[in-house]
């Protein structure tokens, strides 16, 4: 890889992983403990922020991504420290890494940092507790839960991913009142044409509401439309708003040693019910970051994305992907009762996968 294209990458790793790797614990957004040995932190002073992948310390007075921590932590020059980083996470070229544990990635094509990372620093961090005070006031209705019920998903289920419905406007409206127009604009929950006069929330009333939860908190929203006429349009995403990965936290958790991924929400909530832990992409052309796919080392790793051309073609570039990462993943076939996704194999009365 190149100089660029190599802090592009080790900057793409979120701030968590490096400090597992640096044999700290921090969080994946939001206030900790500086981790920095010079800096004796009584309260929490140190923030991760921009999506996982910066980081600041308000006591220091530092700030930066992944090189930089490590530049900070050890007080290495920021060459040395990509360089440490680079051995340490694997993300180097193996004729160039002196552990051979390290050296997993053989093509010299510099990893992928999708634009949605370059663009973090962009991007404010996710509003959790504006997205949590619009999820208290979204109960799921009964519309909602026969509708729920349709896709073959049990009552507990339904409560373990904290569905609810999108309210009212007049809920919108509240929001407003409560935490100012611009806050809630910039938190993507406001159509684009909207201005503090003449408003409009992006999620239709009555949609299904699925919230992204990471370390339980609210990062992320989408919507399912239950209505015939939104047949070719029924899923709505926060505008301006990076999309994220589903049930992200299955990546965090160590003791989870066989992760599925699947295509879409539905399908995620699906495979747990059939007894998977799974992450969900969302749409066809979504992938993973380079430190989410370096934390699926040392797993089982099953794509169950759509059984069409679509999803067949995805799981054998995402299987490309993965192995660049030293991630071997296994695709799994499909069903011989002819189900096209999870979902429809789940609606179909099986309980295991």
């Amino acid at each position: 890889m190149g100089s660029r294209d190599d802090t592009a990458a080790l900057n793409g790793l979120m701030v968590r992983a490096v400090g597992n790797l640096l044999g700290v614990k921090l969080p994946n957004a939001g206030m900790a403990r500086c981790p920095l040995p010079h800096h004796e932190d009584s309260t929490p002073s140190f923030e991760v922020r921009g999506g996982g992948f910066r980081w600041i310390c308000y006591g220091c007075n530092q700030s930066g991504g992944a090189i930089d921590l490590v530049k900070s932590f050890h007080g290495m020059t920021f060459l040395e420290a990509k360089y440490w980083l680079t051995e340490k996470s694997g993300l180097g070229n193996p004729r160039r890494a002196r552990s051979r544990d390290a050296a997993v990635i053989t093509s010299r094509t510099p990893a992928a940092v999708p634009a949605d990372i370059q663009n973090s620093e962009k991007e404010a961090p996710p509003d959790h507790i504006l997205y949590a005070a619009l999820l208290t006031r979204a109960p799921l209705l009964r519309s909602g839960t026969d509708y729920l019920h349709g896709r073959g998903f049990q009552d507990s289920i339904i409560a373990n991913f904290e569905i609810g419905q999108v309210p009212s406007i007049a809920v919108v409206r509240s929001l407003v009142a409560e935490f100012g127009f611009a806050r809630v604009e910039a938190a993507g929950l406001l159509t684009k044409s909207s201005t503090p006069i003449r408003y409009w929330p992006i999620f239709p009333e009555g949609a299904i509401l699925l919230p992204y939860m990471e370390s339980g908190q609210v990062t992320y929203f989408q919507a399912r439309i239950l209505d015939d006429y939104a047949k070719n349009d029924r899923w709505r995403n926060l505008n301006h708003r990076r999309r994220r990965l589903y049930n992200a936290d299955v990546l965090s958790n160590p003791d989870i040693k066989c992760v599925a991924i699947c295509e879409g929400v539905m399908d995620v909530i699906s495979a747990c019910q059939l007894g998977h832990q799974a992450i969900g992409l969302i749409g066809i052309t979504a992938g993973l970051s380079p430190a989410q796919m370096i934390s699926l080392r040392g797993r089982q790793v099953d794509l169950l994305l759509d059984w069409d051309p679509p999803g067949e073609r995805r799981a054998a570039t995402l299987r490309k992907e993965l192995a660049r990462f030293g991630v071997a993943a296994t695709r799994k076939s499909a069903p011989p009762c002819g189900a096209k996704d999870v979902n429809d194999y789940l609606r179909e009365g099986n309980d295991r996968l």
